[in-house]
């Protein structure tokens, strides 16, 4: 499997404009693998297949297919798109894995009238797992900026371990 940096795509954008005027702290690097990649200068775009990866610090992201666009003017990736078993496992503010299935996701990034929009959008049997609850839904929406997820026609299964529902009933009659 060839290993493709997300240091190689952002090559195309000047050093200087990934560090904007500002003292915010620099992301962790990004890895991306496959089993190939092509790289259009020209639409600014790249486009990973087979097996990929997407490993950062907080988050692991595998499809089989994944398109990523480059802004003209520099600075931060502002749309990617994900196709075919989408699988996407993170740690939230708590320190709790999630984990995240689709057929696709769609992520994208602006900031308009100086509000960060971020967010990922989940199409395709959308499901979300972690060690509360399971949630299913058509779409589901992360609202990465604020920390909410939105879902549209959800079911939600609520796991309840077998001490935790002793706690919470009362001892039968007897």
């Amino acid at each position: 499997m060839k290993k493709f940096c997300l240091i190689a795509i952002l090559i195309l954008i000047p050093p200087a404009l990934l560090h904007a005027q500002t003292n915010a702290v620099p992301r962790a690097q990004t890895l991306i693998t496959s089993h190939s990649a092509d790289f259009d200068m020209n639409t600014r775009t790249a486009i990973y297949r087979g097996d990929v990866r997407v490993d950062e610090p907080q988050m692991k992201l595998s499809c089989e297919w994944l398109k990523a666009t480059l802004p003209e003017s520099g600075g931060r990736i502002n749309h990617i798109v994900c196709e075919t078993n989408v699988v996407i496992d993170y740690v939230d503010e708590k320190g709790e894995t999630n984990h995240i299935t689709s057929d696709k996701a769609v992520y994208d990034f602006n900031v308009e009238n100086s509000v960060t929009n971020e967010t990922i959008t989940f199409t395709g049997n959308p499901k979300i797992e972690n060690a509360q609850s399971i949630v299913t839904a058509e779409p589901i929406v992360w609202d990465r900026a604020n920390g909410k997820f939105y879902f549209t026609n959800q079911k939600m299964i609520f796991k309840q371990g077998i001490n935790m529902m002793r706690a919470e009933t009362n001892s039968p009659a007897k």
